[in-house]
């Protein structure tokens, strides 16, 4: 799936979730398949950028994102996310108060995956 994929930055695999401009269903399957791939990794493992620029905010979308949140937690190394503004950034915040994790946000995907490599 385009939307998943591992990327390597300074030597570090980052695994990126492109859900830009993705409309509510497509948020739903992205983050189910996201999940698959995800839950086999070792426990504190994955450095995860999410790019969530232009998605589309609605009830269904937001479940989606907490759900695939929640059940990651226990492989997530590091979080990173991008285009969190307005109610998508409302949205993060509720995110990380359930997880009860660091999501870190940046302007750039570049930001981000320099921030992320940084955690060893």
């Amino acid at each position: 799936m385009r939307n998943l994929e591992t990327v390597s930055h300074k030597g570090k695999s980052i695994f990126l979730l492109d859900l830009s401009g993705a409309n509510p269903g497509d948020v739903v399957e992205i983050t189910q398949e996201a999940h698959k791939k995800i839950a086999s990794s070792a426990p504190k493992s994955v450095l995860i950028l999410t790019d969530v620029t232009d998605a589309v905010y609605t009830n269904i979308s937001s479940a989606a994102i907490k759900d695939f949140s929640s059940k990651n937690t226990p492989y997530v190394k590091a979080s990173a996310v991008v285009g969190a503004d307005g109610l998508r950034s409302v949205l993060l915040q509720a995110v990380a108060a359930i997880t009860k994790r660091e999501i870190k946000t940046f302007k750039t995907r570049q930001e981000a995956m320099d921030w992320l490599v940084l955690h060893n």
